[in-house]
């Protein structure tokens, strides 16, 4: 019987690898596992050649420009304006500031050197030096010499002059003109 058997024709090369392969599980075939069964062979699609697109810009499109508001310029000069203001405000102040330093520091000075020369003046002033260097001809002043000014009453001040009083547009222009000097001389 041995004459008889039938040679298997197939021989398979495993390299001698196969019993180091993972899904080698000692059959030549290995079965098939349920998620294979259930997934669809892909089918192969025939080559397609792809066409090379040309590069074509894209075309913007510009909005043309609209006219400045006038709203909107009288607002930017306008913040231009303000904002000049505060600044040369901020300078002025600066100024101000500076100087009102420097003049104290300068009555300081001033108070320092007035304590010492009236500590001077009471120095050299003495009665009896004077009496000394005038002499007898130095007398006490009597009642009728002594004058006393009273200025409890309030100040008030009457200015007496013609008043000439000029008619017609002579009159008016000299009218706004006293009107505007008077508002000039209240903001000096």
């Amino acid at each position: 019987m041995p004459a008889n058997r039938r040679r298997s024709t197939t021989t398979y090369s495993t390299y001698s690898g196969a019993a180091y392969s993972p899904v080698y599980d000692g059959n030549a075939v290995r079965v098939p596992r349920r998620e294979e069964e259930l997934r669809r062979s892909p089918v192969p699609r025939p080559k397609q050649r792809q066409q090379v697109r040309r590069f074509e810009r894209v075309r913007v499109q510009v909005r043309q420009a609209g006219q400045v508001a006038p709203f909107a310029v009288v607002g930017f000069l306008a913040v231009a304006v303000f904002a000049m203001m505060l600044v040369t405000s901020y300078v002025q102040l600066t100024v101000a500031n500076d100087e009102m330093v420097s003049l104290r520091r300068e009555l300081s000075e001033l108070q320092s050197w007035n304590t010492t020369l009236s500590a001077q003046y009471e120095k050299v002033f003495d009665l009896a030096t004077i009496q000394e260097a005038v002499g007898d001809t130095m007398v006490r002043p009597t009642n009728d010499q002594v004058v006393y000014i009273d200025l409890s009453a309030p100040d008030t001040v009457t200015l007496y002059q013609e008043e000439n009083l000029n008619a017609g547009f002579r009159g008016l222009l000299d009218g706004i003109q006293d009107l505007f000097g008077g508002i000039i001389e209240y903001f000096r």
